[in-house]
């Protein structure tokens, strides 16, 4: 898997190093993320908690992305990006066991455990570059889709965005 590193913020395009396929659905890069991590990536919708939109659960041969199915589907979208830019970025690998574990979740292999409560918390700065990063992915996912002809799904949603963009590319 190619890390990324924050020196490489200073190119134009801070996505490049991840040589991500292009998709028009952060959901057709689920694939990708089973590849590089080589575990299959299952996406769970579950309703969380109010303070959480999503999360991440890494086993040993699948990786759950869950979340809340009462959100938006673009904000539902924003929340699998983020949760895959985590993945993308390596931030799963080597994370330590809390102590906590062990008195919280008893009937469970703790290398389950270690995989599911490693990747329940980062530091500020490392949550901000993935959120940073995960806009700048859904960004460029949705302008590959608005010069699409492929349709969300919604048909409201498909005739309001082919009619925003008609709008913008004939503003001069």
């Amino acid at each position: 898997m190619t890390m990324w590193s924050t020196g490489r913020w200073r190119q134009d395009d801070p996505l490049a190093a991840l040589e991500l396929p292009d998709v028009t659905n952060i959901r057709d890069l689920r694939d990708e993320v089973s590849r590089r991590t080589g575990r299959e990536v299952i996406l769970q919708p579950q309703e969380q908690a109010p303070s959480v939109c999503g999360a991440c659960a890494v086993l040993e041969v699948v990786i759950y992305v869950f979340y809340d199915p009462r959100t938006s589907c673009l904000h539902q979208d924003q929340i699998i990006a983020h949760e895959f830019m985590h993945l993308f970025l390596g931030h799963h690998e080597a994370r330590p066991l809390s102590a906590l574990a062990p008195a919280l979740i008893t009937t469970m292999d703790p290398t389950i455990v270690q995989m599911m409560l490693g990747r329940t918390k980062y530091d500020d700065a490392e949550e901000h570059e993935t959120e940073l990063l995960a806009s700048l992915l859904q960004r460029r996912i949705i302008d590959r889709w608005l010069r699409s002809d492929e349709s969300s799904g919604d048909e409201v949603q498909d005739r309001v965005a082919h009619t925003l963009l008609r709008r913008r590319e004939a503003r001069p």
